[in-house]
């Protein structure tokens, strides 16, 4: 399973790749990025689209909703829940149907009730998305992101960002709790337990914030493991820009402690990389797997580690390469493609 899928002009999170969480919401500590935007003036609609997509009661409804909604509606089916409602050639109308038959499924009604249970009120979750927007938009004017969707994804998508009409979307099915049991019950290739476990409520803001960074830092092939571990940290720099009052833990991927691991195992970690002459690997697929992508733990380091060792360390060069070039704006950072440079010039030696 693919953990994300791009349109043209959409960007679509898989939840359970996305930012594990710890037992606080926000950083206890005062951010040196935090700032006073109340000048900013910006609001955050919301849009139940599972509320109305669920008070469908024919067809025909449907249709009227893909009438009055279409921009999200056609997201919906061609890409959140499509595999639920397309098949090869399918019209307009069969989509209809399908859609209708899938909200008319029992266990649907009932993950439909349980997500209204639990979400009955999103203000408090709006609230944090618009203080993160504003951070966006102060950072880059041109982004002025003023709505978030929610919607129910059948256990596919947790955050969605619209890079076109820039608006977020919220799957809520995906936020239920790691104590809820039908997580325990899917596919457990796609849903390990240690993925389970990210599945809380308070990493919808952070999620959602991701999905705007993985478009907004340009994309990048790299060639070396210092150069792809750089791309990662300019994406979680500009989460400690974006969400200066939000721990750690909840813009990497990782669990109660496993931030406290790398901090503690810093110069071991360094050391290792240096030794081994893993900081030059060429091997893509190899410094991948073992440093970079999801999993309970960086297999190099022993399963008492923590997972993305590889993207930490680059997180680690780019504040120390921006502590030392304080003129150095967040966009040269995001354009700068030579990434050995930034290493050079980051002073990093733990």
């Amino acid at each position: 399973m693919d953990t994300k899928i791009s349109t043209k002009s959409l960007k679509i999170l898989l939840a359970p790749f996305i930012f594990a969480g710890v037992f606080t919401f926000q950083a206890c500590t005062k951010n040196k990025h935090t700032k006073n935007l109340s000048n900013i003036d910006t609001k955050m609609k919301i849009e139940r689209f599972e509320q109305e997509l669920f008070s469908c009661k024919s067809v025909s409804d449907i249709v009227r909703l893909s009438e009055t909604k279409p921009d999200f509606y056609k997201v919906f089916t061609e890409n959140i829940i499509a595999s639920n409602v397309q098949f090869p050639d399918a019209t307009d109308a069969d989509i209809a149907v399908e859609l209708y038959k899938y909200i008319s499924h029992q266990d649907m009604d009932s993950l439909y009730k349980i997500t209204q249970k639990e979400f009955n009120n999103f203000q408090s979750y709006s609230n944090e998305l618009l203080k993160a927007s504003k951070y966006i938009l102060n950072y880059f004017p041109e982004d002025t992101i003023d709505e978030v969707t929610t919607f129910i994804s059948t256990f596919h998508y947790g955050a969605v960002y619209d890079q076109q009409s820039k608006k977020f979307g919220v799957g809520l099915d995906m936020y239920l709790g790691s104590k809820f049991e039908v997580y325990t019950l899917l596919n457990p290739e796609n849903f390990p337990l240690y993925r389970i476990k990210k599945f809380e409520p308070y990493r919808i803001v952070p999620n959602c914030i991701q999905t705007y960074v993985d478009v907004k830092v340009p994309e990048h092939i790299s060639t070396t493991f210092i150069d792809q571990a750089i791309y990662e940290g300019k994406k979680l720099y500009l989460l400690d820009l974006l969400l200066p009052e939000y721990h750690d833990s909840l813009k990497i991927n990782y669990l109660f402690n496993q931030i406290e691991w790398c901090q503690n195992q810093e110069e071991n970690i360094w050391s290792y990389l240096v030794q081994e002459e893993e900081l030059f690997n060429s091997d893509k697929n190899e410094y991948q797997k073992r440093y970079f992508n999801d999993g309970p733990f960086t297999a190099p380091f022993g399963n008492e580690s923590s997972p993305r060792t590889g993207a930490w360390v680059g997180w680690q060069i780019v504040r120390n390469y921006m502590e030392i070039h304080p003129k150095i704006s967040i966009h040269q950072l995001l354009s700068n493609s030579n990434h050995m440079d930034i290493f050079h010039e980051s002073g990093y030696r733990p």
